[in-house]
């Protein structure tokens, strides 16, 4: 007898079918991770965002955000925390600086006020606390963004945007008036 020399047809389709079955289902897995590393990232900044909330309630101070991007590397984007202290706002070292994923985003979407958050009785700079004086650091002038009070409010009233490069996802960060916490909702483009 004669030996059959290849494959059948039948033999090839099924190849195919579990290479194509192997194919959809890994690339299933890797868009779930990286949606899973924005719902992380995410996550992480709500918990930041809670620990200022929380400081200004415990230390009766106001408590700021403000954004700060590298000029030289414009993919370097962090949320530094700042503190309203002798009649301008400071940056502080502790809890240290939020810094954004590469492909992150963050938009403010905040209500316009004719005031500014807090009045300033000297210019505002960016500074480090020695010994009850406030020694400039920088020339640089700030203005939080968004400030969270003391009496469990946030000034001024808006929302925070998380969005990225790759992804169709937006996160958004609210601030709830009743609970005194920010509450996080996803959604997609």
């Amino acid at each position: 007898m004669r030996r059959a020399q290849g494959f059948t047809l039948i033999e090839l389709l099924i190849v195919v079918a579990i290479i194509v079955i192997l194919s959809a289902i890994s690339g299933l897995a890797i868009n779930q991770a990286f949606d899973r590393r924005y719902s992380a990232e995410a996550d992480k900044l709500l918990i930041w965002l809670q620990q200022l909330s929380e400081r200004s309630s415990l230390e009766s101070a106001a408590y700021g955000i403000v954004t700060n991007t590298d000029n030289e590397n414009r993919e370097a984007t962090e949320l530094v925390a700042v503190v309203y202290f002798k009649n301008r706002w400071i940056a502080v070292t502790s809890p240290k600086p939020f810094v954004l994923g590469e492909e992150s985003i963050i938009g403010w979407d905040v209500e316009e006020l004719g005031e500014e958050l807090l009045p300033q009785s000297r210019p505002r700079a960016l500074g480090v606390i020695d010994q009850d004086e406030v020694k400039p650091a920088e020339k640089e002038f700030l203005l939080p963004e968004m400030a969270f009070l003391p009496d469990g409010y946030v000034e001024p009233q808006g929302v925070i945007q998380l969005s990225f490069d790759s992804s169709t996802l937006i996160f958004s960060f609210v601030w709830d008036d009743e609970t005194s916490k920010m509450i996080l909702e996803a959604n997609t483009l």
